[in-house]
């Protein structure tokens, strides 16, 4: 496996570690909690991991089929339990692990079209390879410190989630 996609797995596993430890903090009643109307719950934002990585590694690079329905993701009030919602998060990710085997070096400059449904409010887009690992690497992090800091919040101890102070 070039080193690239190596890299993109490590990344994206060591943020999946992240949101594991930080969900597994929480008492289930916290997990589709939101601050206020309008906002994310720590489910609503795993949902999302799950659909947008899905959307560009599995089925945009990988050319499987298209599944996600992006609005449900925010629009969830409950209904997965913490345990279901980190399966969800490794089985995409073991989905997207088997997509980056199968590529090259060469595969890095392949155009990928990744297409929204009409009315979803997001236009379809084109992009390199490297673009959308380097895109989804970058967007499950940004998240993964939304939960992470929502847990530390919501918490019923004061402890550090991760190694480090935040």
């Amino acid at each position: 496996m070039h080193l690239f996609y190596k890299q993109t797995l490590h990344l994206l596993d060591t943020e999946l570690d992240r949101i594991q430890t930080a969900v597994n903090r929480l008492p289930e009643e916290h997990l589709w909690k939101k601050a206020r109307e309008g906002t994310n719950s720590i489910g609503n934002l795993c949902l999302h991991l799950a659909g947008n990585e899905h959307q560009n590694i599995i089925s945009g690079i990988g050319q499987k089929p298209f599944i996600r329905e992006r609005s449900a993701e925010f629009l969830a009030e409950g209904g997965m339990e913490s345990s279901a919602l980190l399966t969800k998060l490794r089985d995409v990710r073991e989905q997207s692990r088997s997509v980056l085997a199968n590529l090259s070096a060469a595969d890095l400059d392949r155009e990928v079209l990744i297409v929204y449904p009409p009315g979803s409010g997001i236009e379809s887009y084109t992009r390199t390879v490297l673009e959308l690992l380097y895109h989804t690497t970058s967007h499950y992090s940004y998240h993964t410190g939304q939960i992470v800091y929502m847990a530390r919040l919501l918490q019923h101890m004061d402890e550090h989630i991760l190694k480090w102070k935040h």
